[in-house]
């Protein structure tokens, strides 16, 4: 019987360390409800939006925009500041755009069409900590909006936090069902 309870706490022991070196971070909709566009008196600041939320490594930044209007330049600092648009590190362009903060530098991103970063369609993103800091959101995580048409299901939908939630389940399952095939043999 202490052979079978070593081996389910080895495999306990083993999960639990695999889970620890997964970094789960927070999801983060650009601009709230705003999303990703031409800033107006009534809508966002996006710098003020990210300077009110603690960011760690592992948090993932959702850009939700019209890919026909916008698109998202992820920029160096000057390229930021002067607004340039012709060298951009990374392009995205498919309106539903995650974008993980894989690390604690500094992040810029503006709108790739002319005029929109001039006119305040620009976000720099300072994130705190290493890999496993504790990643409590200061604001709402993404949630699920209404249904926007009536054939609409949000669970065919491929977005960021589900694959969190399924990796997050899935473990969850492997680690009871370890844990309980030790104390039954």
């Amino acid at each position: 019987m202490s052979f079978v309870l070593s081996k389910s706490a080895i495999a306990l022991l083993l999960v639990m360390a695999i889970v620890s070196r997964v970094s789960f971070g927070a999801v983060y909709k650009v601009g709230d409800d705003a999303g990703w566009s031409i800033p107006n008196a009534q809508s966002v600041n996006y710098n003020a939006w990210a300077e009110a939320i603690n960011f760690h490594v592992g948090d993932i930044l959702s850009f939700e925009y019209n890919s026909l209007f916008h698109s998202v330049l992820e920029v160096s600092r000057e390229d930021y500041e002067s607004c340039n648009t012709q060298s951009p590190m990374k392009s995205y362009t498919t309106g539903k755009d995650s974008i993980t903060l894989e690390s604690s530098d500094p992040r810029y991103f503006i709108c790739g069409a002319p005029g929109h970063c001039q006119m305040g369609m620009k976000l720099e993103i300072s994130t705190n900590g290493a890999g496993n800091s504790p990643n409590v959101p200061t604001r709402p995580m993404l949630q699920l909006s209404p249904y926007s048409s009536p054939g609409w299901n949000p669970w065919l939908e491929s977005s960021a936090w589900q694959l969190q939630l399924a990796t997050k389940l899935v473990i969850a399952v492997a680690a009871l069902a370890i844990f309980s095939i030790g104390f039954i043999y």
